[in-house]
């Protein structure tokens, strides 16, 4: 189902519920007010949560992440401060939405006051969700190496989502070294997922380092990895825009990952097939 036909069929939905409900429900207004936000559709998601008689924490929840993922970080920052003016306490959905924003708008020194204040000021632990927040913020703002170090006081090891965006980030700011560490790390969590070695690839040749790129190519071949081919959709909303969507970087089928594993103790072997790199700025690929 494209984006297009999933509008369409969502707003008969909801004018289906207009005509059949007095007023919306909590959980009614909320999914509307999500589903509208995934579309991009933010003035529609305003309608519903302004016409909503009770709105409760979910319903802001909604709301504020609708509008950090579409671009407009500081009205989700507003919106948080609106919430706890009207007395309702946040929960780790809200501050996922808000630390989405801080990182999104390169906000670190507010984006951290907010990780802080989780448990300072509402006795929430932070969840993995959060870490991988804070980590894509430091990292969107080039604070690589502080992002590394907030990696190590997990109080858990980090899951492949988080060292992904690390990894990411890596890659932006052109960080071959740490990169290379973090890039090892997730190989051993994710031996068959193409996209770290695509990732890790154009680290390496984003640094001149042509020679590791294309062994990492042909250990993708010899193990059986392929990368899915991109693809993009080009959907007019509501003749208002244009929305690119990717898919990418996902092994195609059950079978596919199976023989991958299957592969997995050669896949270990990638350190040795690598070697040293001749850069200068790298020590070693995954020493």
């Amino acid at each position: 189902m494209d984006d297009g036909f999933a509008l369409k069929q969502g707003k008969q939905i909801h004018g289906y519920m207009i005509r059949s409900e007095k007023e919306l429900s909590v959980n009614i207004g909320t999914a509307l007010i999500a589903f509208y936000g995934k579309m991009g559709c933010l003035n529609y998601a305003f309608k519903v949560f302004d016409a909503m008689s009770v709105r409760k924490v979910c319903a802001w929840n909604a709301m504020i992440c609708s509008l950090a993922s579409n671009g407009r970080e500081s009205q989700a920052l507003d919106m948080f401060e609106s919430m706890k003016s009207l007395g309702l306490c946040p929960n780790e959905v809200t501050y996922v939405g808000v630390l989405s924003a801080c990182a999104r708008k390169k906000l670190v020194d507010l984006g951290l006051d907010l990780f802080r204040s989780m448990a300072l000021d509402f006795s929430i632990t932070p969840r993995m969700e959060h870490y991988g927040c804070v980590v894509d913020l430091l990292g969107r703002a080039g604070l690589l190496r502080e992002a590394y170090e907030f990696v190590a006081t997990m109080p858990f090891k980090a899951d492949a989502s988080v060292l992904g965006a690390l990894l990411g980030a890596c890659r932006v700011h052109g960080d071959v070294d740490l990169g290379n560490e973090v890039g090892r790390q997730l190989l051993e969590l994710q031996p068959g997922h193409c996209g770290r070695y695509v990732l890790l690839s154009g680290i390496y040749a984003g640094a001149g380092i042509w020679d590791h790129a294309a062994t990492l190519r042909k250990v993708m071949a010899r193990v059986g990895i392929q990368k899915v081919p991109a693809f993009s959709i080009l959907l007019n909303v509501a003749n208002k825009h244009n929305e690119e969507e990717y898919n990418e970087n996902e092994l195609s089928s059950d079978s596919s990952r199976e023989a991958v594993h299957g592969k997995v103790a050669e896949n270990r072997a990638l350190p040795r097939l690598l070697g040293n790199p001749t850069n200068s700025c790298t020590q070693s690929v995954f020493g």
